[in-house]
């Protein structure tokens, strides 16, 4: 250990701070405030007390912050009352991914009654330092007080205590007893439902199953991507950790699993290799949790020709993202050309470009026409549900209203009615819903009660500070043609209550 601990424990510039909240248990404890010195915080333990868990949670603002078990270290250096040193270092666990650390305090700690001259907790991440926590640990001597409350005898009201405390044992082993029979059942059903349809149980599967990695120099056709082949979109970014992302391509097949985190509303995920691009686009379904890892939802993960990985429904602004899939790169049930002759569409695919599978046998006919391309990177949001449309003009499905945005790129008619496309041969109307669109700019709002909206343009009016505001969005609402400017996470201001600077 390169630190004088003596250094350590002599620190006199702390800033105390109280930990924010104790979330199941834990002290959570914020490793962002840089503007604070150290935290500080207040136990009491009984002189003698063996093995205690001190529980702590480390989050980098609202997200866990991750520990390294291999690099990272949290070590508590204390001065007793007698001036022992004592030094107590956090055994590493699985929990230390998501942030969460506890460290047993033995009964050494407790040797001595009285209150520790100094106490801090130093969590280090190599040979840095990221935080230092100011630990105030008082040991209380092991001693029984003789006491009366009011006419009831000290000893009456510990007899009384001791009955109830009796009682409720009773209560929670009759419980258990209750609990344990019906897992029992539960666990004979399951097996009797495994060994009744041959499920692959885990030893099977261990003692049978090769890792494929080991069999990569036997597979010639197999082809492994690294990780610099996800070129992730803003917001989402790589998650490193077990269960990392991985992309593999055996002769037209690929296989595909997604780790993500995403810190905003977001739609493109990543952007595949255009080697792995599907010819038509794939639909999967995927799994969004919010950013502890609580709230699973299902979502539509659709994969394009262009590469691009699209989350069409997360309800989560701070999501972990999970999809792993597998497809093929050509479209064995296309009998259209590329220019969708064969198919007697005028276009064949949704852009007259893409495989004619909209009408290979020549049964159906595309009305798609007059198709112009969109600025990059912009998107449609939903205000009320939307009926999609395929370029025969049959109904495909419904998007839910106030989801997420949608990536467009392409505009055109539709049977005479203008339409954005959202998918390979998807298509919705434009007066069904709003547009957000790249616009680089200044303003300033002209009032300090402007109007405000959200993306999907309701009315989230609040007070504003008349200053000067970057901006990088401009969403135009299609019910009204109103256009408004982002000057804040979904938040537009009415351009009739601004001016350009």
């Amino acid at each position: 250990m390169d630190e004088n601990i003596s250094n350590i424990l002599d620190q006199d510039t702390w800033l105390p701070a109280t930990p924010d909240i104790t979330k199941d248990g834990y002290v959570k404890i914020d490793l962002n405030k840089v503007d604070l010195v150290t935290y500080s915080f207040n136990k009491r333990f009984r002189q003698g007390e063996n093995a205690p868990e001190l529980h702590l949670w480390f989050y980098d603002g609202n997200i866990p912050h991750q520990l390294n078990s291999d690099t990272s270290s949290v070590t508590l250096y204390g001065l007793d009352s007698t001036d022992k040193i004592k030094v107590i270092t956090a055994q590493p666990e699985n929990t230390w991914q998501s942030g969460r650390v506890k460290l047993a305090l033995p009964s050494q700690m407790f040797a001595s009654a009285g209150q520790y001259k100094r106490c801090v907790i130093e969590v280090k991440n190599s040979d840095q330092i990221i935080a230092t926590i100011n630990f105030n640990l008082d040991v209380l001597p092991n001693d029984f007080y003789n006491m009366t409350f009011g006419s009831n005898p000290f000893s009456g009201q510990v007899n009384d205590e001791i009955k109830k405390t009796l009682q409720s044992f009773k209560d929670i082993a009759t419980e258990t007893i209750d609990q344990y029979q019906t897992l029992k059942t539960l666990a004979d059903n399951t097996a009797s439902q495994i060994a009744k349809n041959n499920i692959v149980t885990k030893d099977t599967f261990d003692n049978t199953i090769e890792d494929l990695n080991s069999k990569f120099t036997q597979i010639p056709k197999m082809k492994k991507y690294d990780a610099s082949a996800f070129n992730w979109q803003d917001p989402f970014g790589s998650f490193t950790g077990m269960g990392a992302s991985s992309l593999m391509m055996y002769d037209n097949v690929v296989f595909l699993s997604i780790s993500t985190f995403s810190y905003k509303t977001g739609s493109v995920i990543c952007k595949l290799p255009s080697e792995t691009a599907p010819a038509i686009e794939k639909i999967g379904v995927g799994l969004s949790m919010d950013g502890d890892g609580h709230d699973a939802q299902p979502v539509a993960i659709s994969i394009m020709p262009d590469g691009s990985v699209i989350v069409e429904n997360n309800t989560h602004d701070h999501a972990k993202i999970l999809l792993v899939t597998s497809y093929s790169t050509i479209d064995t049930h296309d009998t259209g050309s590329n220019t969708g002759s064969s198919g007697g569409g005028t276009t064949g695919g949704s852009t007259g470009t893409d495989t004619g599978n909209t009408g290979g046998s020549g049964t159906t006919t595309s009305q798609i026409s007059g198709i112009s391309n969109l600025v990059a990177n912009t998107y449609i949001t939903v205000p009320n549900q939307v009926t999609v449309y395929r370029g025969d003009g049959s109904i495909s499905r419904t998007l839910p209203a106030k989801g997420d945005a949608y990536s467009t790129d392409k505009s055109a008619s539709l049977g005479g009615v203008d339409v954005y496309r959202i998918s390979t041969d998807e298509w919705v109307h434009t007066s069904d819903v709003n547009l957000i669109i790249p616009w680089t700019g200044t303003i300033r709002p002209t009032r300090a009660n402007p109007k405000i909206v959200d993306q999907y343009g309701s009315d989230i009016s609040y007070g504003l500070i008349v200053h000067e505001y970057a901006v990088d969005k401009k969403l135009r609402v299609m019910g009204t043609g109103e256009n408004y400017y982002e000057i804040s996470k979904d938040g537009f201001i009415a351009e009739s209550d601004m001016t350009q600077v």
